[in-house]
């Protein structure tokens, strides 16, 4: 059974996950630690964890929003839960959350976890981006309210069951460099089965969807690390030409996966999955 993640997002991997164990079954891999440079919704490493009861994860995010969420989340959930029930979910209290996130450095870690969890279930698509606009509009004239996607007890439950791998996770306020930078200084990870699963931004459309994103230069940047990289790792990534072009050395598979973004209605995309690992054959459906 696969875990849902209290955040809705752009390219969700809740079901690219299946995938990805099937790459770790083709390689007799049983990583003891993942690590997760962009953790971004977290499906991922949830569901890691809830298949490999003996391993750990290392999350991590420069977004200080979904930072501070995930952090709350696992060391004062109760706080998370207690707000869920009591925030009033309307206009007034979407510009306010808003104004957080224009100014993340003015607030606390509290703060900026609400402000991750309103902002991400009102906000069109999920899109924390300062650019969103809340669900139904400004004016609320949508069969879809704002509140529509904030259903209360349902997040309570995710948070809930979510919150027991609270020993078993480590989050981290970086960026992917440091997150690299931090695991390769600890002596405790030098000898352990180390997976890293990198998700960074989209090339194409990201400044519509992420509050950090990359130029190319950053792009490439990540490129060049991950091939001196010498532990395991699996990317995945929109299938720009630019990223094929990037990681032509690499083995690369497409992977369908639905989205709605800018959409009424899920579609299904294909999404670019690169590794040094090999590969399973993904089987073709039948028409």
């Amino acid at each position: 059974m696969l875990f849902y993640s209290p955040l809705r997002y752009p390219g969700s991997k809740r079901k690219l996950f299946n995938y990805l164990e099937r790459i770790l079954t083709h390689n007799n891999s049983t990583p003891q630690v993942l690590i997760e440079p962009f953790v971004g919704g977290g499906s991922v490493f949830i569901n890691f964890l809830s298949c490999h009861e003996e391993s750990r994860a290392i999350i991590a995010d420069k977004d200080e929003l979904i930072y501070s969420f995930w952090k709350i989340l696992f060391t004062e959930p109760s706080y998370l839960i207690n707000f869920i029930r009591k925030t009033r979910v309307n206009l007034k209290t979407f510009d306010q959350y808003r104004y957080i996130s224009y100014h993340p450095a003015e607030f606390s870690r509290k703060k900026l976890a609400e402000a991750c969890l309103f902002l991400n279930r009102t906000s069109f698509s999920g899109i924390l981006n300062n650019s969103a606009g809340p669900i139904g509009g400004r004016e609320q004239k949508s069969i879809y309210k704002i509140d529509c996607r904030f259903g209360r007890e349902n997040l309570i439950k995710k948070i809930k069951s979510i919150s027991v791998f609270k020993n078993r996770v480590v989050v981290l306020p970086y960026n992917w460099e440091e997150t690299l930078k931090y695991v390769a200084g600890k002596d405790k990870y030098k000898n352990a089965r180390l997976l890293y699963y990198f998700d960074p931004p989209f090339y194409k459309k990201a400044a519509q969807l992420y509050r950090h994103h990359f130029d190319d230069a950053s792009h490439k940047n990540l490129c060049d690390k991950l091939i001196k990289l010498k532990k395991p790792w699996i990317l995945s990534y929109d299938r720009a030409q630019e990223i094929q072009n990037l990681y032509s050395a690499f083995t690369r598979i497409n992977v369908s996966m639905p989205y709605s973004i800018n959409s009424p209605a899920k579609r299904l995309e294909k999404e670019l999955i690169i590794t040094p690992l090999k590969l399973p054959k993904i089987k073709s459906k039948s028409k």
